[in-house]
């Protein structure tokens, strides 16, 4: 089988690897003529990334049926931090050598950067993480008390950088006022709050005899996905009193607001200790 896609905006696919960079080791890949996924669990699946970005942000997607690596996340990543304004991605299979090789060109400079990434074997037991699917199965579920809502990125990415000043965990509490965020340790104490009374707030639903919902998680995970986004976007959270927190940031062409791809998140709340 070969393989060939080319992305004309590199950075597009940096920022759907970087928060992905404190989740595993082994990143997940599959590539048709629908586009790119990329899938990468944590231990005990305490955090699950899935990104997916649709064929039409692909200058060129060569593929004979639905193609699938698995190989290093760090190697990966680490070659996507070299990009820069203007260059291009090109990702391509050297079955000869069994690695994926990916390329950076950019026009204005005229530089190239290549890494050729030896593949693993893909685990028998994988199971591909889908946020949609798995935000559907909660929030569908009856017995769940499910909140939502849609915040700019600039406002949770605030809220984050305060409760780091705290500790390395953080309360998060979601009310029918808003999102409360706390952390503590022995000597600082730091919190943030989001109002839904706020105008970059929207959407904000409760499920039918809910009013709030607690649970606590670790800072490292949420720092990453706070970084998500331009100025004004939006993302989208499901808090569930018993399942994952779901966090959805979604790209969209400028011109309709059409959804292009997304990349989601399932980070499992820590269990309290018993008091």
């Amino acid at each position: 089988m070969t393989m060939e896609i080319q992305l004309e905006d590199a950075k597009l696919m940096k920022t759907i690897i970087d928060p992905m960079i404190p989740v595993g080791e082994d990143i997940f890949i599959e590539i048709s003529d629908n586009g790119f996924r990329a899938n990468c669990k944590g231990i005990a699946n305490a955090w699950s990334a899935d990104a997916v970005l649709s064929s039409v942000k692909f200058n060129k997607i060569e593929v004979d049926g639905t193609a699938r690596y698995y190989l290093k996340l760090k190697d990966f990543a680490d070659f996507m931090k070299t990009v820069q304004n203007n260059d291009q991605l090109t990702i391509r299979e050297n079955e000869e050598k069994g690695t994926l090789e990916l390329i950076l060109h950019s026009d204005q400079t005229q530089m190239t950067k290549k890494i050729a990434i030896r593949l693993q074997q893909i685990p028998e037991n994988l199971k591909i993480f889908d946020t949609l699917e798995i935000r559907k199965k909660h929030t569908s579920n009856p017995n769940l008390r499910t909140s939502s809502s849609e915040i700019q990125t600039d406002l949770f990415s605030q809220a984050i950088k305060a409760a780091e000043l705290g500790g390395n965990e953080v309360v998060i509490n979601n009310s029918t006022e808003g999102l409360h965020f706390e952390a503590a340790e022995t000597n600082k104490n730091a919190e943030a709050f989001i109002s839904y009374s706020s105008e970059y707030v929207k959407n904000v639903e409760f499920q039918e005899g809910t009013t709030a919902c607690e649970a606590i998680y670790k800072l490292e995970y949420l720092r990453h996905i706070s970084r998500i986004g331009k100025s004004g976007d939006n993302l989208s959270l499901w808090m569930l009193h018993e399942g994952p927190l779901i966090l959805l940031y979604s790209f969209q062409e400028d011109a309709d607001k059409t959804q292009v791809g997304y990349i989601g998140f399932a980070i499992a709340p820590r269990v309290k200790p018993d008091e």
